[in-house]
């Protein structure tokens, strides 16, 4: 049966669409008791941690901060260097073909194979053993290194070689400007004196030409002495030849001032092609110079590449791993491992209140599960100057995100812990 609402719709009856009372009243009962459950685990949960954290706050015993930390080792690694071997040329003396064939340009691929630093041909110390600085660990095969040496120092010598040569040429130009210059000072003195000498036979010639003519007039005056009478025909006659012997001398003079002033110019102009050819020779040189230095260097970096070869300790310790001989290495792989000498540390995070109880040197003492006998002893040696969030996989009560400051406490007299054990740490406070 409907019935009507006060709008006069119609809708069900009551008992149609609502849910029995005594189902009801069960679900509210167990929603109840749920949430009762669920606060009582939530608080329970933040007791537990809260106590952890008051344990790990050292709250618990006074004077005494009570963490966990690690054990560390700061080793240093040997590990492969890059070393550039020298590139062989395998087409020495073989004769190249008359029409040689043109390459295809090909892009290269980046190979994704590692670098090959070597191959390890002796290693010299063992795990355990004690070495120190500079003392040679390993040695890698030098054949190759050895090869790239004896080209480089091939290469400056020949480099060396044609710098004396170029340097006996441009000593044998000197010499030869040298002698050329002191011909043309010789040619231009003796060019000076012909030049003179040429003009003293044109004024002896003047003088002679005109004696000549006074004999002329005085034989041709009237009433002159007859034309065949001596002396005057005689003395014309020795003037005349005189004369010509003179004007034959005075071509020859200037015939030879002409050949005398070709030579100076041919002189000239050699010397001005041997100061070219020897400025060419000095730029040459100054090339050549550079080329040695380069030799030079290309040796140094040679020799350098085969000292690589050696492996050396950078520093005093107890090797804690080393290769085996006989196989090869990529480049950056560790060879050999050395644990310095040296006080060993132990790393742990403190908070901030913690912080304000302690100092450089405070008394600390270190234990763990393996360990024989009494806990170690040692000291703070280093507060770190910011907090962070300690790592989620150190061993440390601090809740981790909390942030702490890192400290290191370092074990006194030697004494020493297995790498990476996790330590109960106790640190005598100031209050």
């Amino acid at each position: 049966m409907l019935v009507s609402d006060n709008y006069g719709r119609p809708r069900r009856p009551s008992h149609a669409r609502s849910i029995p009372h005594d189902i009801s009243k069960r679900s509210y009962r167990m929603s109840r008791r749920t949430l009762l459950t669920t606060i009582g685990a939530l608080v329970v949960a933040v007791a537990i941690g809260f106590a952890l954290y008051a344990k790990s706050a050292s709250a618990v015993t006074p004077g005494v901060i009570v963490v966990a930390g690690d054990v560390r080792v700061d080793e240093s690694v040997v590990r492969a260097p890059s070393i550039t071997y020298p590139v062989p040329d395998y087409t020495v003396g073989i004769p190249s073909t008359a029409t040689p064939t043109p390459k295809k340009r090909v892009t290269p691929t980046p190979s994704r194979l590692p670098v090959v630093s070597g191959f390890l041909s002796e290693t010299l110390v063992a795990q355990g053993a004690h070495v120190t600085k500079g003392q040679t660990l390993a040695l890698l095969d030098t054949s190759m290194l050895d090869l790239g040496v004896e080209q480089a120092e091939t290469a400056r010598t020949k480099a060396h070689a044609d710098l004396k040569v170029l340097d006996r040429n441009l000593d044998k130009l000197s010499d030869t400007r040298a002698t050329l210059v002191k011909t043309r000072a010789t040619l231009i003195k003796t060019r000076a004196s012909l030049v003179a000498t040429i003009g003293v036979l044109t004024k002896t010639r003047s003088s002679l030409v005109a004696s000549i003519a006074v004999i002329q007039q005085i034989i041709g005056q009237p009433g002159g002495p007859p034309p065949n009478n001596p002396p005057f025909p005689v003395i014309l006659q020795q003037l005349q030849g005189a004369l010509a012997g003179l004007n034959q001398g005075l071509a020859g003079a200037k015939a030879g001032l002409a050949k005398l002033d070709q030579g100076l110019a041919k002189l000239t102009k050699g010397l001005a092609q041997l100061d070219t050819g020897r400025n060419q020779l000095r730029d040459a040189r100054k090339l050549v110079v550079i080329n040695v230095g380069a030799k030079d260097v290309a040796v140094t970096l040679a020799k350098a590449a085969r000292d690589q070869a050696t492996i050396v300790s950078p520093v005093d310790g107890v090797v804690t791993y080393a290769r085996p001989a006989g196989t090869a290495v990529m480049v950056g792989a560790p060879v050999v491992r050395v644990r310095p000498d040296g006080p060993m540390h132990v790393y742990t995070y403190l908070t901030s209140d913690q912080l304000t109880q302690v100092g450089i040197g405070t008394a600390v003492t270190v234990d763990f599960d393996s360990n024989p006998g009494a806990a170690l002893t040692g000291h703070l040696s280093y507060l770190g100057s910011s907090a962070t969030v300690p790592p989620t996989g150190f061993p440390t009560s601090i809740v981790h995100m909390t942030r702490a400051v890192r400290v290191v406490i370092e074990l006194d007299d030697g004494q020493t812990a297995p790498a990476g054990t996790p330590v109960d740490i106790e640190i005598r406070t100031s209050r």
